[in-house]
This record gives C-alpha cells, sequence and structure tokens, in this order.
C-alpha cells in the first residue's frame, strides 16, 4: 500500500466500513472519504479524525513511514512507542534580533501546528506537536530555565483538567530529558497509552499521583504495580496563556 489513498480504502474494508459510515463516524462528508480514496487532496486536516475513526495512527494512514498502530514495531520499547517526533515541536534560538529569519513578516512567531494529535478520551488533556520554529526564543530563556533548545518540545494544551494553570489552546513547553518524577512538577505523560500533562506527587511505597488543577477532574493514584503502564515525555518547563504563570 504506497498511497494514501490504498492504505484508505484497505483499512475501510478491513474494518467493514462503508465510505458513509466512516464519514460520520469521522465527521466529515461522504465526498471527503470518496475524494481521498480517489487520490485527491482533501487537505491534511481531514486524516486526524479519519485515522481516529479506523483506529489507526494518523502517520500511518498519512505517509506509512509509521507503525500502523502504537506498539506495531518488532521490539518496540515504550521509548519507542511514545519518542516524539525529532524534526517536528523545536524551537528557533536566537541571540540577536537579527539572527531570526524573515524578522519583518508578521507571521515570523507563529507558524501552523503540525497537524497530528494525540487522541484521549473524554476529560483527558490532548496535545499536539507544533511544527518546528513555531516560536523564536533567545538564547538567554535557555540558560535561565537550564534547558537546552534541542531537549525542547513545543504543544499545545487541549481540554480544561488544568485551568486556570493551563487552558484549552494554551501553549507549553517540556524537556523530554527531563524524565525522573520530581515531586510536584508537571509532566507531558501516557498513562494506559491515553496522553496527559498532570502535576505529579510522590507518595510513599513507590505510589503517584496524577493530579488535575481542575478540582472537577479527580485525582488518579498510580500504584507500583501499574507503574509500568506510565510513561514521562517530559517536564514542563515553560507555558504561555491565560492561565497563572507560577507552579
Amino acid at each position: 500500500m504506497k498511497t494514501l489513498a490504498e492504505r484508505l480504502r484497505r483499512c475501510r474494508e478491513e474494518s467493514g466500513m462503508s465510505q458513509t459510515e466512516l464519514a460520520k463516524r469521522a465527521g466529515v462528508s461522504q465526498s471527503t472519504v470518496a475524494n481521498i480514496e480517489s487520490g485527491r487532496n482533501q487537505g491534511s486536516k481531514h486524516l486526524i479524525p479519519i485515522a481516529e475513526a479506523l483506529g489507526v495512527r494518523v502517520e500511518w494512514l498519512s505517509n506509512g513511514r509509521a507503525p500502523k498502530l502504537i506498539g506495531d514495531a518488532p521490539g518496540a520499547t515504550p521509548e519507542d512507542r511514545y519518542r516524539l517526533p525529532e524534526e517536528k515541536g523545536n524551537v528557533a534560538v536566537w541571540e540577536h534580533e537579527g539572527d531570526l529569519p524573515d524578522v519583518d513578516d508578521e507571521d515570523r512567531v507563529w507558524l501552523d501546528r503540525y497537524d497530528y494529535h494525540f487522541s484521549a478520551g473524554t476529560g483527558l488533556i490532548q496535545w499536539e506537536i507544533r511544527e518546528k520554529r513555531a516560536l523564536p526564543f533567545n538564547v538567554a530563556f535557555f540558560k535561565a530555565i537550564g534547558s537546552k533548545p534541542k531537549d525542547c518540545k513545543l504543544a499545545t494544551a487541549r481540554g480544561a483538567s488544568m485551568e486556570p494553570f493551563l487552558f484549552d489552546r494554551d501553549m507549553f513547553m517540556i524537556d523530554i530529558t527531563k524524565g525522573a518524577l520530581r515531586d510536584g512538577k508537571i509532566y507531558a505523560i501516557y498513562f494506559e497509552d491515553e496522553p496527559l500533562v498532570k502535576q505529579v506527587f510522590k507518595k510513599p511505597g513507590g505510589h503517584i499521583v496524577l493530579h488535575s488543577f481542575n478540582p472537577n477532574y479527580p485525582d488518579v493514584e498510580v500504584g507500583p504495580a501499574d507503574m509500568e503502564n506510565v510513561h514521562i515525555v517530559g517536564e514542563l518547563v515553560y507555558r504561555s496563556g491565560s492561565g497563572f504563570s507560577s507552579h
């Protein structure tokens, strides 16, 4: 299956869905599904809900260069399964304003988001990787937070569970090398294959608590026996948005 059209058609047929059924589940029009299966470019924004409706990874559906499902790769470790794309979500570093590309361009600060986002269940925060150079940062910024630019990724919060610290569509930065849990710090994590942004507290006996700032979302306590289901993506080192800035 070398093309998007082939992958979509085969996957849909294997799932036993008609074009109309798939379109309904994905919230797109039947003509969109038909056009993609015919090889017509319908824009990448439709691939996310279609991939979710089919239960496959959008990167596999889009270009075939990723495992079809999480864990499909032979011998995949948790690090393999959840590793962030190296070429996505990076930051541009500058020391002098003249170092910035297209300084006079009013769009130089914000670039398009990377279309792929991690799917999560109801009430959980979703987050999506941003294209590299989504924002320019000064070299001194990274010295101040104690992180290296190459280790940082930008992401966008989705959902209300971390309000008022992170509101829907607030941006945050994670350092992917800071995976050792520190009590009270905020992390982007996977728990049972679901992506979360949570404050993490340590408890005696190897237990941890995944805490939501929004009181409408209950805390989740994870015991030692379930720690294998927890994968730390990175520690939050910066946020930008409408919530309060200290934590």
